[in-house]
């Protein structure tokens, strides 16, 4: 087992002081839409994470792969898909290489939480993108969540609202994110700080993750050169209208 450093613990920190329960409710609607005319649909949930948009599928009846680069992250996949009882094949890997990975077709594959912005260029963009239109049955849809960074350049937006969680020991930790002032290249840096209490004393861990700037133009660009036949944007799971400038949160639909 690969030892988990001291980032890996902040990461499932972060990730367990989300309200699950409330993101689920708003995102899931969208998600059985999509596959409501399949009695049991193949789905594929990339950057899965701790899995619980996979769980929650699988508690559904369907049948649900999920791949992650973070073996931490899939280990926290694999408790949970334990704790609900419910059958899920997690892996770790690349979603790069996903379509090298598992064998499709599916006929709905998800990347939520911004994940396809943390790829390294937009060549491994169009790679990945590529990889899933390989991967969907005929119909099939695939579904993103990203910022829009046409809207963040815009409004000069750079510092998240402040969040909060614990360590396994009760320790407080407090998440700083924020952005480094951004500049015309594509890729936009992303500074996440951890302010962990340890007894009367605060320490902090700080880790700066490279962001593509991803957009509007930019999704519906890259999956109509791929192929998909269809190609919607909206600023939330709802389905509202998403505007350049105006809409921070980016759903790209796709259907092959």
């Amino acid at each position: 087992m690969i030892p988990m450093t001291a980032f890996d613990e902040l990461a499932l920190i972060y990730d367990q002081s989300i309200n699950w329960a409330q993101r689920l409710q708003r995102e899931l609607p969208l998600l059985r839409n999509l596959i409501h005319n399949k009695k049991v649909a193949r789905i594929l949930d990339l950057a899965c994470g701790s899995g619980r948009h996979a769980v929650a599928l699988a508690k559904e009846g369907h049948e649900v792969i999920g791949l992650d680069l973070s073996s931490q992250m899939i280990s926290a996949a694999q408790v949970c898909a334990q704790e609900n009882n419910v059958q899920v094949r997690f892996y770790v890997a690349n979603m790069e290489k996903a379509n090298t990975t598992v064998k499709g077709p599916f006929d709905l594959i998800l990347c939520l939480g911004n994940s396809l912005a943390l790829l390294p260029s937009l060549e491994s963009l169009q790679k990945t993108l590529k990889g899933m239109h390989r991967l969907l049955s005929k119909s099939g849809y695939f579904i993103s969540q990203t910022l829009n960074f046409e809207e963040i350049r815009h409004s000069q937006f750079r510092f998240f609202p402040l969040k909060s969680g614990k360590t396994l020991s009760g320790d407080e930790v407090v998440f700083v994110r924020f952005f480094e002032p951004l500049t015309s290249s594509s890729i936009a840096h992303l500074v996440f700080t951890g302010f962990v209490k340890r007894g009367k004393t605060w320490v902090t861990q700080t880790h700066a993750q490279q962001v593509l700037q991803l957009s509007q133009h930019i999704m519906e660009g890259q999956l109509h050169k791929l192929g998909f036949n269809r190609v919607e944007l909206f600023s939330s799971y709802s389905r509202q209208p998403c505007s350049a400038l105006e809409s921070r949160n980016l759903i790209t639909l796709a259907q092959r």
